[in-house]
């Protein structure tokens, strides 16, 4: 299924919310991409991260996209794909807190 991007927003450096056009939403937190190399090494600057922006379309979100062939931007449905896991991996986490321990 390909997804499309509704709104990104940034929560608190460096976490974004991104909505999907099916109302679905999630933080992603960007903080081992930025330390993860000199690709991510605009956003250290938290106005820059400010910056971020969807495509016409909502085909990617991301920062530079009116610089072609410079862009730093994320793919719709791999960013989906985590924050689902993200998300199971939370609900699987509260289900096993509630269980009583095994005698």
């Amino acid at each position: 299924m390909t997804y499309s991007i509704r709104s990104v927003e940034v929560v608190r450096y460096p976490v974004l919310r991104v909505t999907f056009d099916d109302g679905f939403s999630g933080d992603y937190d960007l903080g081992d991409h930025i330390e993860s190399g000199p690709v991510f090494a605009p956003l250290k600057d938290p106005k820059v991260f400010g910056e971020v922006a969807v495509a016409p379309g909502g085909r990617t979100f991301g920062w530079f996209l009116d610089r072609e062939g410079h862009e730093l931007d994320f793919c719709p449905d791999s960013t989906r794909i985590r924050l689902e896991t993200e998300f199971v991996e939370r609900l699987a986490e509260q289900h096993r807190s509630k269980r009583p321990a095994a005698e």
